[in-house]
């Protein structure tokens, strides 16, 4: 309006025009002030481009406007159409008023055992894999549980055992360390050595008495040889000397010599099998602890130990005769 000159203000196609564009700004700048609603509407070049653009704009957004209010009409009402049809029937209520009450029956079963097996669908091919696979489940978990069971009833049997002969190890006097074990373990080794000095005077006493008997021979005889031999031999010596060059008195001597020789064989014999006896005596505790009450638990274990090897023994020999 500002542009205008006298030639527009005096030509009536102009004037309708400057009108008709008023018209349009003022229709944008409702439209704007509508849009916005209460906020300051940003400031824009105003030209014809800009009117344009604007008038497309509002355009568009007056038909979305219409559109979006016919779908809500149409909206409310189908709904309201909806809200004042009666409800339809329940179609299981109307299947099952249908069904007679055997097939009642077996719909009922049917969707318990669905429900059951946590089915999707009640498809009977479904439904018998379905059992299948749970039977065999079943089945594996109560061998499992029968087979737990049983090594649990073996178990406490063999606790019970344990504990009874644990009692028995703990109360029964028979496997108690003697007190005085030490001090027998002590005079036994005490003896042994006594006797093995005795053994070593008494072979060398054997040793003289056969070199005396023989005459001064070097040669010694055998402690194990027969008694019978040793008198014939050493009498077959004598005769020989005394016929040569001893007297009668010398073979007396030598008579008396052999006895000694003899009863000291004799001792010596009766003094290993002594040795012997203690020797295997402190064997049988040669592996024990030197304490007490150490002693007693290894008795205890290898008693323990025994015991295993004894059922053991006795569980092999009854597969034996079982075949």
């Amino acid at each position: 309006m500002d542009n205008l000159t006298a030639a527009d203000l005096f030509s009536p196609s102009k004037a309708r025009q400057q009108r008709a564009q008023a018209q349009d700004w003022a229709q944008i700048d409702n439209w704007l002030s509508y849009k916005y609603a209460g906020r300051t509407i940003p400031s824009f070049e105003r030209n014809d481009e800009t009117l344009k653009v604007l008038r497309e704009l509002s355009l568009v957004n007056e038909r979305s406007d219409e559109e979006r209010a016919v779908y809500e009409r149409l909206e409310r009402e189908a709904l309201k159409e909806l809200n004042d049809k009666p409800p339809p029937p329940e179609l299981l209520a109307v299947l099952q008023s249908s069904l007679p009450p055997s097939a009642s029956k077996t719909l009922a079963a049917l969707a318990e055992t669905a429900t059951t097996l946590s089915l999707p669908t009640a498809d009977p091919q479904a439904t018998a894999h379905a059992l299948i696979s749970h039977t065999t489940t079943c089945q594996t978990l109560t061998n499992h549980l029968t087979h737990i069971q049983t090594l649990q009833s073996y178990v406490e049997k063999q606790h019970v055992l344990l504990r009874q002969q644990l009692a028995e190890l703990q109360n029964n006097p028979a496997f108690r360390t003697p007190e005085n074990l030490p001090r027998q373990t002590s005079d036994n080794m005490r003896q042994t050595k006594h006797l093995r000095a005795k053994i070593r005077d008494a072979e060398d006493r054997l040793s003289n008495l056969e070199y005396a008997a023989n005459g001064g021979h070097s040669r010694q005889r055998s402690v194990s040889g027969s008694i019978t031999h040793s008198r014939t031999h050493s009498r077959t010596n004598s005769l020989h000397t005394s016929a040569s060059t001893t007297p009668i008195s010398t073979l007396a001597t030598s008579v008396d010599a052999l006895a000694d020789m003899l009863e000291a064989q004799k001792e010596l014999e009766a003094l290993k099998k002594a040795v012997e006896a203690v020797e295997k005596e402190v064997d049988e505790f040669a592996g024990l602890p030197a304490e007490r009450e150490s002693a007693r638990r290894e008795v205890g274990r290898l008693e323990v130990e025994l015991d295993t090897l004894r059922r053991r023994r006795d569980g092999l020999f009854g597969g034996l005769v079982g075949r």
